[in-house]
């Protein structure tokens, strides 16, 4: 399943790495901070991290020694787990709010008020539905009873035991 997940390629700092302005970080990469490149010493060493769009929380970094991916995890683990999509808006967001710089702060709060907004429609949904449910059900029951059925002349008026349902139809 990993490997069918986009990649891209990183070089690992003393803070972990950072990918599209969010930090990651794990004790597993500690290793392979500041590395060089075996094949020019000049340049740091690049790594595989893959991450799956549907929850960008957590990248997945391949040891080429130990030839195995280990999950990383956001710096700041208080940090709400969102989608590329999401999180896509929320930069957008946070860009078209006049942010002085987009950071990773300034995009979850930008999160964090498109969450808000989408409770506050649901919730405004919901009453709205409620409140027209209640109309209608207010229409049902307050229509105003007919006028009763009069007897033909010819007739006597009934007695109650010879009065039977659905007789004025």
């Amino acid at each position: 399943r990993l490997d069918f997940l986009t990649f891209v390629s990183l070089s690992i700092q003393a803070y972990g790495v950072v990918l599209d302005h969010v930090h990651y970080y794990n004790d597993v990469m500690r290793p392979w901070i500041n590395a060089t490149d075996p094949q020019n010493p000049k340049h740091k060493r690049m790594f595989t991290f893959r991450r799956d769009p549907r929850d960008i929380s957590t990248i997945w970094f391949y040891d080429p020694e130990l030839k195995r991916y280990y999950p990383i995890p956001y710096r700041d683990t208080s940090l709400p787990p969102v989608s590329i999509w999401e999180f896509r808006e929320a930069r957008r967001m946070a860009k078209s709010a006049g942010a002085a710089q987009v950071n990773e702060r300034a995009i979850f709060q930008a999160y964090e008020k498109m969450r808000e907004i989408e409770v506050t429609a649901e919730k405004n949904t919901k009453a709205t539905r409620r409140t027209q449910q209640r109309r209608v059900e207010r229409q049902k029951n307050c229509i105003l009873p007919t006028a009763p059925v009069p007897v033909p002349p010819t007739q006597e008026s009934p007695t109650l035991s010879e009065i039977h349902p659905f007789d004025h139809m």
